[in-house]
């Protein structure tokens, strides 16, 4: 079950469809899709069966965000989606029920008050992190307490919390997926989930690369850096253009291709803020074409300042893009420097809060202008990263491993 909305494409909306991919290979598993939408042209639910899974939406209420909180409401509508998805379940043993939205717990357990089942809350992200594209300050006091308590804040653990249903999705569920080892250490050291219903399991893509491309990189003399991504302040990209000006300013000729979805003002606004800068905004694109950006492009280049399990950094890893990256959260877990990957570093202060070392991202990037060797070597290594680590086999092999456990081994 997973929420989604209309008019935007999410990381957990990816994940939901290389899970689904996924699975089609594990035939004793029957596979439903609870989709419930934020949708202005959906008035009914449907149905619809594919060869490999049945996905059933529904719609969410117009004005769902007002009634989120209101407890009455919620279970009227809990009711309704009951209602419409309980022959799902009818004769079926050893039922999972697998929420990547933590605001379906609530549906999830009253579904599990009528019909024998698990559950599991899939952690894609650690909430109160998004704060700093929404409420800085706050993130800054919640990021200084990380630094300055003891490693147990559990309690502080309201501080943390960002709904009414977070906490629920982590003590109701009879077992949480996390992404990354610092989503774990986030439930154990401040929620107080113990460690034995918390599982870790990378995401994990297709490999695209080995049947659909091959690398055309050639030697231009203008140095070719990739951005993917939106542009919500915590995904660093005003970072990169500042450190992208230093390098310039020193002699090197760059240029960066701007890939994600964007608004025809930002666009502007960037292009208009920046026009000693040689940048290519090409907005959201299908992957395929994508595809050819991360086989062109000389180098990757990511200065978020929260991440879990990114796609993006994956999916450069799958395409043997040498990659320059921050060393926070899940970032730092997938690379390892000067192996697979140079990073760069973040500082926190009060006044300032967490920032990105641009003089040092800037000489990251002129170190690989200037090192095509090392360069090469790089992308050599974080290729087989990708296929040691990030494969969907493996992910599929540790879910999947997952819900036997939860099912007695069935």
């Amino acid at each position: 079950m997973d929420m989604s909305h209309a008019d935007n494409t999410s990381g957990v909306d990816r994940y939901i469809h290389t899970l689904l991919k996924g699975l089609e290979t594990y035939t004793h598993i029957k596979v439903y899709w609870i989709n419930l939408k934020h949708d202005n042209t959906i008035l009914f639910h449907r149905e619809e069966q594919t060869e490999f899974y049945t996905k059933i939406t529904i719609p969410l209420p117009q004005q769902f965000h007002e009634i989120i909180s209101e407890k009455f409401w919620i279970n009227k509508y809990n009711e309704q989606v009951y209602r419409i998805v309980y022959h799902l379940f009818e004769e079926k043993e050893n039922c999972i029920i697998h929420i990547h939205t933590l605001n379906l717990i609530d549906l999830a357990v009253y579904i599990k008050t009528h019909i024998p089942c698990k559950i599991i809350t899939h952690l894609h992200c650690i909430p109160w992190k998004d704060l700093y594209n929404s409420n800085k300050s706050k993130f800054n006091e919640l990021f200084n307490l990380q630094l300055t308590k003891e490693k147990s804040l559990t309690g502080q653990r309201n501080k943390f919390l960002m709904n009414n249903s977070e906490f629920q999705s982590y003590t109701k569920a009879d077992v949480i997926i996390c992404v990354t080892n610092c989503a774990k250490d986030f439930l154990q050291n401040t929620m107080d989930i113990e460690g034995i219903k918390i599982k870790v399991i990378p995401n994990g893509i297709n490999d695209f690369k080995s049947k659909n491309t091959v690398s055309t990189k050639s030697d231009n003399e203008i140095f070719k850096m990739l951005y993917v991504g939106i542009l919500s302040e915590s995904k660093g990209l005003n970072y990169i253009l500042e450190a992208m000006r230093i390098v310039q300013q020193k002699g090197y000729a760059l240029s960066l291709t701007i890939a994600g979805k964007v608004r025809p003002l930002q666009a502007f606004d960037i292009k208009e803020k920046n026009r000693d800068l040689l940048l290519n905004i090409i907005g959201r694109i299908p992957f395929e074409e994508l595809s050819v950006y991360y086989s062109e492009s000389d180098i990757g280049v990511i200065a978020s300042l929260q991440e879990q399990s990114s796609y993006v950094a994956i999916e450069m890893a799958m395409f043997g893009l040498p990659v320059i990256t921050t060393a926070v959260d899940g970032l730092d877990e997938i690379f390892t420097d000067n192996v697979n990957a140079l990073k760069v570093n973040t500082f926190f202060s009060k006044a300032s809060g967490l920032m990105v070392d641009t003089e040092q991202l800037a000489e990251k990037i002129i170190f690989l202008i200037d090192n095509k060797n090392i360069k090469e070597q790089l992308g050599q290594n974080v290729r087989r990263l990708y296929e040691t680590e990030f494969t969907l086999l493996r992910m599929m092999k540790q879910s999947v491993e997952v819900y036997k456990n939860m099912t007695g081994g069935k």
